[in-house]
């Protein structure tokens, strides 16, 4: 297919310009001088503009790559694992450096800022394929290997369409929904974790080991795939569900193990070692209470489980009660800045201009962050319920779920489900008969952590540069193309069923207040993975009680907490609670230890060469700034120069990529001044 062939299906206007460039990069693996003209010509965008977006993104490639792609990642978690070591060994093993590619064009080698699966560092991908706990040993396998399938995990079946209710309540509707999903009950189920993070050490085999072997045994079993349940340090999971049972939990299943498995069920279930009985307990899981037990790919299910029951309720209640019970919840913006939720739906709710809309941040591109991948590949519908509560709220006749570009599995999943909601008449014009329309599209990003930002992000969906705009006028009052804009992220939006259901006060009631939060363990700790617990819990509760302690058997000494935007955290603080604003800020909530063998500095050093490489360049302070903080770092430390260098990093940036990119600096210089050589 010729670029202008595949070109067609894109109107041609400037929204398409991104989507138009990952089509022709997906068909020819690399966006070509001739590809970009053909580009602008379609789209009738100036080809220098075209070329300015192209070259923007992170994840657009402007030069031809070899016949496979191999990347090792670099982040903060991967690098305390093993991973410079693992780069270092690919390099001799191909004979070329990390950017370059082997002399035959067989193989293109480069460090990766992060694969995202930080719990089952390190990580390598191969051709765009997760490989996870990846040892020196096990390289010149991997390298030498077929190319994997880039299917990202089983093919859900595709789910019937239930019968079309003509008349009634939303209430009405929906009970034959439900009755509906219920006729479909399958009975017991064997769940296999098949998040990225399963994926990549082996679940796909386990979970056809144990199709094959149930099939072959005629064993009362349904297999199905799952998202994670959080338990990444016991991937391949295995979830044993029977109705009016506990839930068995074991892992970690390979492969080979699946036999012994289904001998244990067998002859005695309950003697299966139960690897969640302790630590799933030790939570507060209201996000993540049907992650590895759901399929996200059958609607059925969700509706089996509860969900869009609380939309149903919510019609018949109005926009106003969903709003004063997110207000109520003290519902604050968890993608770092903690903004009332409330605050931005009743501003679009009531500013003038149509149509609204609602755009979710699923973009998620700070290293060491997991959360709403987990959410996305776990539970697709409780984010699409969510979207169609706050959509209610906010006035929003149309929604726009923005996916990082890199995280396939998380957009199939949402692909599928909006389909599936859309069929079920969940999704559409008046939905359940109700005076709700919601038009739901789904967007891939590009890779850029100032897409975090949501003007930045806005101006991406528009087909620009990634770059955030001055602000008034807000997003609520002048956001996508000048109409009235909620931005939230993935997780926020996922506390509103919930909240919704249970009403505001008892969320608000949960820890300090204000809820829950997702944090995700990774580094020197024994049981990498994600944990919901009660905002206020501290350092110490999350990496010795649910991360298991030091894995190396040596004190912690540090956390990375928040990703580049955050902070170095000493272990003197680690049982300082954790409160937005407080002395010690969840952030985003990414935690990689460190032990006393970790150098901090070079922690520092990665996370602020990231900032700097993810700059849009709009602003001189973090555009500059940040290249002369690194450049500061390099040589010898003066902490005089340090600080007035990020003081005004901090101060006079557009955005808060800039703005906290000095963070880590700082508090590691002012807890860890010995690893700059200062006293």
């Amino acid at each position: 297919m010729t670029v202008a062939e595949l070109l067609a299906k894109f109107p041609r206007e400037r929204t398409w310009l991104l989507p138009a460039l990952q089509a022709v990069q997906r068909a020819q693996r690399y966006l070509s001088p001739d590809a970009l003209e053909t580009v602008a010509a379609h789209l009738r965008v100036p080809k220098s503009e075209v070329w300015g977006v192209a070259s923007h993104y992170p994840e657009l490639r402007l030069a031809p790559l070899g016949r496979r792609l191999v990347r090792v990642c670099a982040g903060v978690s991967c690098r305390v694992r093993g991973g410079r070591e693992l780069l270092a060994a690919c390099e001799r093993r191909l004979g070329v450096r990390a950017g370059q590619t082997t002399p035959d064009g067989a193989v293109t080698l480069e460090e990766l800022d992060c694969g995202f699966a930080c719990a089952v560092a390190p990580v390598v991908e191969i051709d765009h394929a997760y490989r996870g706990r990846v040892t020196p040993d096990a390289l010149d396998a991997l390298l030498t290997a077929p190319t994997p399938s880039h299917a990202t995990a089983s093919t859900p079946p595709r789910v019937a369409l239930p019968p079309a209710p003509t008349a009634g309540s939303p209430a009405a509707r929906f009970a034959g929904l439900r009755r509906e999903a219920e006729r479909r009950r399958t009975g017991a189920r064997l769940a296999v974790g098949m998040g990225t993070c399963g994926l990549a050490v082996g679940a796909r085999q386990t979970f056809e080991a144990l199709r094959v072997e149930v099939q072959r045994r005629g064993l009362p079993f349904t297999v199905v795939a799952s998202g994670c349940n959080g338990m990444c340090w016991a991937q391949p999971v295995v979830e044993v569900l029977r109705d009016g049972r506990p839930r068995l939990t074991t892992g970690p299943v390979a492969a080979a193990a699946v036999p012994r498995l289904l001998n244990a069920l067998a002859a005695n279930p309950a003697a299966a070692p139960d690897v969640g009985a302790e630590w799933l307990p030790r939570q507060r899981r209201v996000l993540l209470e049907r992650c590895g037990l759901a399929n996200p790919g059958d609607i059925a299910d969700a509706i089996r489980h509860g969900t869009y029951a609380t939309l149903v309720h919510a019609l018949e209640g109005g926009p106003e009660v969903v709003i004063e019970e997110v207000r109520a919840a003290g519902l604050a913006g968890r993608g770092g800045a903690y903004f009332p939720t409330a605050v931005k739906w009743a501003a679009c709710r009531a500013a003038k201009g149509a149509p609204k809309y609602l755009v979710v941040n699923g973009e998620e591109g700070e290293p060491g962050i997991f959360k709403d991948r987990h959410l996305m590949e776990g539970d697709p519908h409780r984010l699409l319920e969510a979207v169609l509560l706050a959509a209610y709220a906010a006035g929003a006749s149309r929604a726009i779920l923005y996916v990082h570009g890199e995280a396939e599995l998380s957009a199939e999943r949402l692909r599928v489900a909006v389909a599936q909601a859309r069929e079920w008449g969940l999704l559409g014009e008046r939905i359940l008969g109700s005076d709700l329309s919601l038009d739901v599209e789904l967007r891939r990003g590009a890779g850029g952590f100032v897409l975090g930002e949501e003007t930045a992000l806005l101006e991406s969906i528009e087909g620009h540069r990634a770059m955030p705009r001055t602000r008034p006028p807000f997003p609520v009052e002048s956001g996508l193309w000048g109409k009235p804009t909620v931005i939230n992220n993935v997780e926020t939006l996922c506390a509103v069923p919930s909240i919704v259901a249970e009403g505001g006060a008892w969320f608000a009631s949960l820890g300090r207040g204000g809820g829950t939060k997702l944090f995700g363990l990774s580094g020197h700790v024994r049981c990498p993975g994600l944990v919901e617990v009660e905002l206020g819990t501290t350092l110490r509760t999350l990496t010795a009680e649910l991360g298991g302690g030091s894995s190396t058997g040596r004190p912690l000494r540090a956390a990375v907490l928040g990703g580049p935007s955050g902070s170095v955290v000493p272990a003197r603080q680690f049982d300082e609670p954790l409160v937005p604003r407080g002395p010690v800020s969840p952030g985003t909530g990414g935690v990689v230890a460190l032990d006393e063998g970790a150098s901090v500095a070079d922690a520092v050093r990665t996370l602020l060469a990231f900032n700097m490489r993810e700059s849009c360049g709009k602003c001189t302070p973090c555009r500059e700034g940040t290249a002369r903080l690194l450049r500061v770092l390099d040589g010898p430390v003066e902490r005089e120069r340090v600080s007035s260098l990020a003081e005004v990093i901090q101060v006079a940036s557009l955005c808060g990529l800039g703005q906290a990119a000095p963070l880590a600096v700082l508090s590691a210089l002012a807890e860890f001044p010995g690893e700059f050589g200062l006293s």
